[in-house]
């Protein structure tokens, strides 16, 4: 479930959730920490126009690199799968150091150490999307996460809130806490975060009950579609022109989030 809300949105949110929440394992005692990721998609942008066309069985590929620039946080960086089948969602990766996290996605094995089961299976996975799908690195997406579980221990709920997010096109070499973003290239003004609430089963009835009350709209959202949208020759080239608003800076409401497909001309979409 994701929610594009505003400060006011979420300050009102929080004031309510705050006493059944407390930070994430993986986070630091403010909840907080950034997360880098470069994606890697095909010259015909598979991953975007699956999303876009939410087919039912679609992967993703990125590595990610987390840690803070104080040291606070130590570098840590994975090799992620991201796997929706049928609206579910699973994530298979592989931690490894970052330079041997980009050779195994030039499709390279890697060498002087023993790689466990899993950790093998997720690497074929991912060679075989770099070797027979064609997967190449595309954009690098920085953002700063408040990441928070449930106190009460008998659920997995988790919720995040995303600020900041920023990507680029240019210098694909992501380094843990990225900060080298233009002005130009943050999708939302401050006042944005994209909240998502993440659990096993059905969602609380009380949190369903609050999210609302506090004006959040559950709407689908891809950082990744979105930050192609505006900026990949690729993707614009396939689209009919002006089919989008410009993006907003404060004002949720005025986020456009319609399907690309039915706005497009049946002669700009390829394949």
């Amino acid at each position: 479930m994701k929610f594009v809300i505003n400060a006011a949105q979420r300050a009102k949110l929080m004031e309510r959730l705050d006493p059944l929440l407390r930070p994430d394992a993986n986070a630091d005692e403010t909840a907080y920490y950034p997360i880098v990721s470069m994606y890697y998609d095909n010259a015909d942008r598979d991953c975007y126009w699956e999303n876009i066309m939410e087919q039912g069985a679609r992967k993703k590929l990125r590595v990610r690199v987390y840690g803070s620039l104080d040291g606070h946080l130590p570098p840590t960086s994975f090799i992620e799968i991201k796997h929706k089948e049928d609206g579910r969602g699973v994530k298979r990766r592989a931690q490894m150091p970052y330079q041997e996290a980009i050779r195994v996605a030039q499709g390279e094995w890697p060498e002087g150490r023993h790689i466990n089961v899993v950790d093998s299976r997720t690497i074929t996975e991912v060679h075989d999307l770099i070797n027979r799908r064609g997967f190449r690195p595309v954009l690098v997406m920085r953002y700063d996460r408040r990441a928070y579980a449930a106190v009460d221990p008998s659920t997995d709920l988790r919720i995040t809130f995303d600020t900041g997010i920023a990507y680029r096109m240019r210098n694909l070499n992501p380094v843990p806490d990225d900060r080298d973003f233009l002005p130009s290239d943050y999708l939302y003004g401050e006042d944005i975060s994209v909240l998502e609430v993440k659990i096993t089963g059905v969602v609380p009835y009380w949190l369903s009950r609050m999210i609302p009350e506090a004006g959040c709209q559950m709407r689908p959202h891809s950082k990744y579609s979105n930050a192609l949208e505006r900026t990949d020759p690729v993707v614009r080239s396939m689209l009919a022109p002006n089919w989008r608003k410009p993006l907003p800076t404060n004002d949720t409401s005025e986020i456009d989030v319609v399907n690309p497909l039915r706005e497009a001309t049946p002669a700009a979409v390829v394949g």
